[in-house]
């Protein structure tokens, strides 16, 4: 990549990508100040030209310097622009991520992870993004694309992300959603709602009664109208159920206003994992309150009915699914305008093409945990008792790492990997859904494994195979999510 006189480009010395610029003695002296250099030294030209080069580790001082020179290489502000997250847990995926949002012209989250996803392969939030812009300039990808601080809990977590360079944050206020409010007696209800936090909510109980009652509230719904009314009983479960969790979400919203100051960023509430699915009714509750309490946000990612479990399709009535998810669009466009967000948006092929038709251009799928398969598939092919080593250590840490995870896996219907022959082992692990689950949930226990001697057990491993077959590894990734895309019904470009 060219910068005036200066040449950048990348080379790899064992697992490690190095920046190398290379120009004139005196423009590069001029770089010098910005980018430190581990070596350096001069070269001749065929032309006769003497010209000198560096060789800088691609630390976060020269990460940072680079994005200087070249601004495509540092996230931005997506709006309303329709967007697919696509999170890489090794740090190697995210060529294969662009390339596949080239081929079918969609805009990429390519530095998407959550800090629990972060604290599990033990990477930080600054690592991610570095990852992210290095793999950006070796694409030379200028189309542009987010980073998403996904499920934010603290305001150190906001914090932290905001230091790293983040323009979307992904505010999870699911430890103040309360889940008994479904079932809650009245009387029971009464009492909760009496002990919501007011102050933050910026009202008292008897003027946010008011505000809902004896209303009727329309919504339009294509050539016809959705009517949203609260009775006193469906006013307080909405208000006990998520009252607190928009408050954490406003005081979170608030905290990033004050960092930005002028500055403009991305915001979502998540309201994802709960243990019933958000109705229309209470979608509307959410986005009136944030609305009334001075929050935009860019989108809402709701629980949506059926179960979006990891690494498998969709399990559910797609017809229900259709019908719900039609009537939280008219709400997200008469309430915002906002995009619809849909977590564990991964391998769902059967309600891609509603969420096409339905929500269109006002979608941001987030997917992950695929990209880390498709890593190991690379493993399966290339080195199958490595591979074999991961199942079984896997199936020794599942029920501790599942418990965060709601899933369906039948430990009983997956084989032994050894009684697998070599090609069979992507079919039995990584096609059928309990394999893959297995495979999804633990990745955290595989990437963090160590030896006694403190080496990595897998990791040094399993990126080693996926440097030595790099361009077979992007095209698994690109070619997994191009089927995502296709069948969201985008066109592959030409």
């Amino acid at each position: 990549m060219k910068d005036g006189e200066l040449t950048f480009l990348l080379i790899r010395e064992g697992q490690k990508r190095k920046l190398v610029i290379i120009g004139p003695t005196e423009r590069l002296g001029e770089a010098s100040k910005e980018f430190t250099a581990e070596e350096e030294g001069g070269l001749n030209t065929e032309e006769g030209e003497t010209l000198r080069y560096r060789i800088c580790p691609c630390n976060h001082q020269n990460i940072e310097a680079l994005r200087r020179r070249f601004p495509y290489t540092k996230p931005k502000v997506i709006g309303l622009t329709p967007a697919i997250g696509m999170g890489d847990r090794i740090g190697l995926a995210t060529p294969g991520h662009i390339r596949a949002a080239v081929r079918f012209g969609v805009f990429p989250v390519l530095a998407q992870q959550s800090i629990r996803e972060m604290i599990r392969t033990g990477r930080t939030p600054r690592e991610v993004l570095d990852d992210v812009s290095v793999a950006v300039f070796q694409e030379g990808y200028r189309g542009g694309f987010s980073a998403d601080a996904d499920h934010l809990k603290t305001i150190e977590d906001v914090e932290a992300t905001f230091k790293a360079g983040y323009t979307m944050y992904t505010i999870d206020p699911s430890d103040y959603v309360d889940g008994e409010a479904d079932s809650d007696d009245l009387e029971t209800l009464e009492a909760k709602f009496k002990r919501l936090p007011w102050d933050e909510l910026g009202c008292s109980g008897e003027e946010f009664l008011k505000l809902y009652l004896d209303k009727s509230f329309k919504v339009p719904a294509g050539g016809q109208t959705l009517e949203i009314k609260f009775s006193r009983e469906s006013l307080l479960r909405a208000a006990v159920k998520y009252s607190a969790a928009i408050a954490h979400t406003v005081r979170l919203a608030r905290h990033l206003q004050s960092l930005f100051k002028d500055g403009s960023f991305d915001l979502e509430m998540s309201v994802d994992e709960t243990e019933n699915p958000t109705t229309p009714l209470e979608h509307f509750f959410i986005a009136s309150e944030l609305r009334r309490l001075g929050v935009k946000v860019q989108s809402l990612a709701l629980r949506y009915v059926g179960r979006f479990e990891k690494a498998i399709d969709y399990i559910g009535d797609l017809k229900e699914f259709e019908r719900t998810l039609r009537e939280h669009a008219f709400i997200a466009k008469h309430m915002g305008p906002y995009k619809l967000s849909v977590h564990s948006g991964s391998d769902k092929f059967s309600i891609y093409p509603i969420l096409g038709r339905v929500v269109g251009g006002m979608l941001h799928l987030k997917t992950s945990g695929t990209s880390y398969l498709e890593a190991l598939r690379l493993v399966a092919r290339h080195d199958p008792k490595l591979f074999r080593e991961i199942v079984e250590y896997s199936l020794g840490c599942f029920d501790r790492d599942r418990r965060s995870y709601h899933l369906t896996t039948d430990l009983s219907a997956i084989p032994n990997p050894r009684d697998v022959p070599d090609e069979e082992l992507e079919e039995v692990f990584l096609n059928r859904g309990d394999g893959r689950q297995l495979l999804h949930v633990t990745y955290g226990s595989i990437l963090t494994a160590k030896r006694s001697d403190g080496s990595w057990l897998f990791k040094d491993r399993i990126r080693s195979i996926l440097i030595e077959n790099e361009e077979e590894h992007y095209e698994l990734v690109a070619s997994h999510l191009g089927r995502h895309m296709k069948a969201l019904g985008l066109s592959e470009k030409a």
